[in-house]
């Protein structure tokens, strides 16, 4: 039996403590809160607790020595009258006697910052709850993919919202109303994770301001969120905002997926800002090279995924994720780090795998980015059920769609949506996913816009972001009024979105694409909370005939038999040149068409990305076919009636067409 002592706080409050058991981060349990700490380099630790989150004085200070409140390298203690809302810290005592700053609990459910927009934080105490909201569970053939920022949906003013609701969990569900009338299923939210914003040193080249983090590929806490982005940001507020969020998206019959950052924290390298996992046990929470951190990420750090406490800690913060917080799926980012050893080598026995073979975790969505910042490269490798990001689909629809040659053959392996060779033999397409344009690089508009980078704001010179971007301006650099060149931006756009609707693989599209959303130029703007990463919804109605188009092909999709599980019946899919059964495989070949059959309906994709006209055999039928879609014309999506019993057709240049055949 324990040991019980009492602790009399004036003469109101009255707490019993005692050892406890070996349990991290803070549980309540009956009237206990059993509160752990994982640390290794510390003579003692100190648990200081505050009935508010805003008072400078502790209600109860505990010094725990390893001789009576630890187990192995947890520290632990159970103490009495502990409610929800209360605020903790832990803080380290080496031999010296000499105290830490007041450190981030690695398992906290809430930070508050204290005091109010500092860097610094209190951990608060949160009961965990099951989420009891139903699960669209949509199959991985009717996803189509919504990568967004959750500030920058709805920042800007052209959104329409009050002021408080600009940039939050709150504005997206304002406008779920037009996500739901896009088509998208699967809404994936950059980094929402607490992350720290003061990694940079650069300089805004104009205001001089130094700039910060607005990603969120800096995580601080793997349970608790950046309070931000809720419309109430006092303490506990973001978890139940957050919960209602999910809830609410579900209940619109659309899922959550969440961008995850594991393979490094926000604490930087050797010099870089201490939050707690360098104070705690630096050894078991980061790899090393001599003395030095590794920088597999490119931050300063790079997590010890090898460690079983690292590993216990993530897979922990995933099932939190699911289970109490209702997500869908994961986007794991620089994934191949969480399958590399000390030497940032592969390695068998790895946290993906883990994750893998997990009986929940297996079950949710899980996307893998395949490669790190150091170079390695391991798309095709991911242990199944991981679907993967297909960076060879975007490189090679972006050529073809800017007329390079010798990509017919490359596109076609990308339509059929096997682009990626997976080592294991179980994956098919639905494990790849596929995108023109992502967070990081250009919006869809950029990509027609500028045939370079510009991103001078950023303040390096220009020298970040990528400078291989398969881009063209088609005519003039930027935003311009040429009724032609933007003619020809608008025609690509149409190219991109037919392209990526009509392939095999799993669609993602990035905000703001279907209405040609700008950064200027900028494909880096992690650093920029403003008008360059912002949402412009005037775009809305400035851009609605590509609103439209997007609408229409996302429905074309989804009602088409060719998109959907097979169910018995076979997926025929075959290649063409501009005469039937003749494809061009050749250098200079810029045109392809692709025959689709599923049951008793035909597609008839055709694409010229050559200079000039072409004219295009059609395949006999009696029934005739319906033009579909004609991305030359201004009135791309035609869903015409008018039957093309012709057996050929002439299309304009940089143009895709679809047919399909007519069932009378």
């Amino acid at each position: 039996m324990q040991l019980i002592e009492q602790i009399e706080v004036g003469s109101v409050y009255m707490f019993e403590i005692k050892k406890g058991l070996p349990l991290l981060g803070c549980r309540l349990i009956d009237k206990w809160a059993y509160f752990g700490i994982y640390a290794t380099v510390c003579h003692e630790m100190v648990l200081k607790i505050y009935q508010y989150v805003y008072e400078d004085k502790p209600l109860i200070e505990v010094v725990l020595n390893r001789q009576n409140y630890s187990t192995g390298d947890i520290f632990h203690i159970a103490i009495s009258g502990i409610e929800e809302g209360y605020a903790y810290t832990w803080q380290t005592i080496d031999e010296k006697g000499e105290k830490s700053m007041p450190l981030i609990d690695p398992y906290a459910r809430s930070l508050s910052a204290f005091p109010k927009g500092s860097n610094h934080y209190k951990n608060l105490v949160l009961r965990d709850n099951l989420y009891e909201g139903v699960h669209p569970n949509i199959p991985w053939e009717e996803t189509i993919i919504y990568e967004m920022h959750v500030g920058a949906f709805t920042k800007s003013p052209t959104s329409g919202l009050e002021l408080k609701e600009r940039g939050t969990y709150e504005g997206i569900l304002k406008k779920l109303p037009y996500l739901k009338s896009l088509g998208v299923t699967t809404l994936e939210l950059l980094p929402v994770f607490k992350w720290n914003k003061h990694t940079l040193a650069n300089k805004h080249p104009i205001t001089q301001e130094t700039l910060q983090d607005e990603w969120g590929y800096n995580t601080i806490a793997f349970f608790a969120l950046q309070e931000v982005y809720a419309t109430n940001k006092n303490a506990l507020e973001e978890v139940k905002a957050f919960r209602n969020f999910v809830k609410t998206v579900h209940e619109n019959g659309m899922e959550v997926i969440l961008d995850v950052v594991y393979n490094h924290t926000g604490e930087g390298g050797q010099d870089g800002t201490t939050f707690n996992f360098k104070a705690l046990a630096p050894d078991t929470y980061y790899k090393k090279q001599g003395n030095h951190y590794r920088n597999d990420a490119g931050t300063g750090n790079t997590i010890n995924n090898m460690h079983i406490v690292t590993k216990q800690l993530i897979l922990d913060s995933l099932y939190y994720w699911v289970i109490c917080m209702g997500v869908d799926g994961f986007r794991f980012d620089l994934a191949s780090i969480l399958a590399q050893n000390q030497d940032g080598n592969w390695y068998e026995g790895s946290l993906l795998e883990d994750i893998a073979s997990d009986p929940v975790l297996s079950h949710v969505k899980l996307i893998a980015e395949c490669w790190d910042a150091k170079g390695a490269y391991d798309v095709g490798r991911m242990p199944y059920p991981f679907a993967e990001w297909s960076d060879i689909y975007r490189d090679t629809m972006r050529r073809f769609v800017r007329g390079d040659k010798g990509m017919t053959s490359a596109v076609a392996r990308c339509l059929l949506g096997n682009e990626i060779q997976f080592k294991d033999i179980r994956k098919d397409k639905n494990h790849t996913i596929q995108f023109i344009t992502a967070h990081d690089g250009f919006t869809m508009w950029d990509l027609v816009s500028y045939s370079h980078k510009h991103n001078t704001l950023n303040g390096e010179d220009n020298r970040d972001g990528s400078n291989n971007n398969y881009s063209d301006n088609y005519g003039e650099e930027g935003e311009t009024h040429n009724v032609k060149v933007l003619e020809q931006r608008k025609r690509r756009i149409k190219n991109f979105f037919t392209l990526l609707l009509l392939s095999q693989g799993v669609p993602m599209i990035l905000m703001g694409d279907e209405i040609g959303r700008t950064q200027r130029g900028n494909n880096n703007a992690f650093c920029q909370d403003n008008e360059i990463s912002w949402m412009d919804w005037e775009l809305v109605e400035k851009n609605k005939d590509l609103l439209d188009f997007v609408k229409n092909m996302i429905g074309f999709r989804k009602e088409s038999l060719c998109f959907k599980k097979a169910n018995g019946h076979e997926l025929k899919i075959t290649f063409h040149g501009v005469n039937y059964n003749e494809p061009d495989w050749a250098y200079h070949s810029c045109s392809l068409a692709e025959q689709i059959e599923v049951k008793e309906e035909i597609l008839y994709v055709v694409m010229n990305n050559y200079t000039e006209l072409l004219k295009f055999e059609i395949p006999k039928s009696l029934k005739g076919w319906e033009l579909i879609i004609d991305t030359s014309k201004e009135e791309s999506f035609t869903k015409s009636s008018i039957r093309r019993t012709d057996t050929h057709y002439l299309m304009n240049p940089f143009t895709v067409c679809v047919f399909k055949l007519l069932k009378k």
